[in-house]
């Protein structure tokens, strides 16, 4: 079922609502501010357990949500942050965001 799953077609997981579910860890922090990326090192919202999330627009979208190319397409993703990256197309979590976005 995971090769059907098209994340292009989708974006579920950047559109978690507006209170910073998508977190960032310090060190993606760093890494940002260390190759001159402090533009995504600001552009956060508090998150759970005392960490910051991406900041996220009005309609619950991540802001680095949508390219020319694509709606659902990452502006950041070479640089995405850690919990993007370990995010898993077809796991529990990534079908409960399309149940709950209705796709």
């Amino acid at each position: 079922m995971t090769e059907e799953l098209d994340c292009l077609s989708c974006g579920a997981c950047c559109r978690t609502g507006t209170d910073g579910r998508i977190l960032i860890p310090p060190e993606d922090l760093m890494r940002w501010r260390q190759i001159g990326r402090d533009d995504i090192a600001k552009a956060v919202q508090p998150g759970h357990f005392g960490m910051v999330g991406f900041a996220t627009r009005g309609d619950g979208s991540c802001v680095h949500l949508g390219t020319d190319q694509s709606p659902n397409a990452c502006r950041i993703y070479e640089i995405r942050g850690t919990t993007c990256r370990k995010f898993e197309r077809g796991s529990p979590q990534c079908l409960e965001f399309r149940r709950e976005a209705g796709i």
